[in-house]
């Protein structure tokens, strides 16, 4: 069955359903069911019973149904092959969801999986507003905080690096020395910038 050039499927004459309902013309086969919707259905009917050489009747025209499918409408056929896909449905907004909300959905969305979920929460949102103000207030304490929070990291790093038991007993198998490392030398060099910034 097909409809100019889209082809809509390929079924056995007689697994071709074919009635007439109200909306129009419904055609099932194998599961599939398409609903063609003929603006002229009388002139349709007397082409179809002179294509299928038979006299026009009530009754399901089974032999006429590639004729049915050739003859309707491109624009008509196309809407009805998509009648039967479920509509997805954009969610509607919630009374009272505000910007900030929606910003905050959508980075929970795109690096949610890094984080906790309570930062992607008003109060999330705030504790970090207020740990910003805190190091621009308190620059130089957060920076030298920073700079041995790094030392330790790197010193411990490093230890680790050397042996692997005491790899074992400090960091559990929970991160590795190359990542504590990583972290540090990160730590660091936030500490330093914000030792400059101050």
């Amino acid at each position: 069955m097909a409809s100019g050039d889209h082809v809509i499927g390929d079924w056995e004459i007689a697994t071709i359903d074919i009635s007439r309902i109200p909306e129009g013309i419904r055609v099932a086969a194998e599961g599939e069911v398409l609903i063609l919707d003929i603006a002229d259905r009388a002139a349709f009917e007397e082409e179809a019973a002179s294509v299928n050489g038979k006299p026009k009747r009530s009754t399901r025209p089974r032999k006429s149904a590639k004729a049915e499918a050739s003859r309707a409408p491109k624009a008509k056929s196309a809407r009805a092959a998509t009648a039967t896909k479920p509509v997805v449905e954009k969610p509607a907004k919630v009374k009272g969801e505000s910007r900030i909300d929606l910003v905050l959905a959508w980075a929970k969305e795109h690096v949610g999986s890094s984080l906790p979920d309570w930062v992607f929460t008003r109060g999330g949102l705030i504790c970090v507003l207020a740990l910003i103000v805190f190091c621009v207030i308190f620059a130089e304490v957060v920076s030298t905080l920073l700079l041995i929070a790094g030392v330790i990291a790197l010193l411990t790093g490093g230890v680790t690096m050397l042996d692997s038991v005491i790899a074992r007993r400090i960091l559990r198998h929970r991160v590795t020395p190359i990542q504590v490392v990583i972290g540090g030398g990160s730590v660091f060099v936030a500490g330093l910038l914000v030792g400059v910034v101050a």
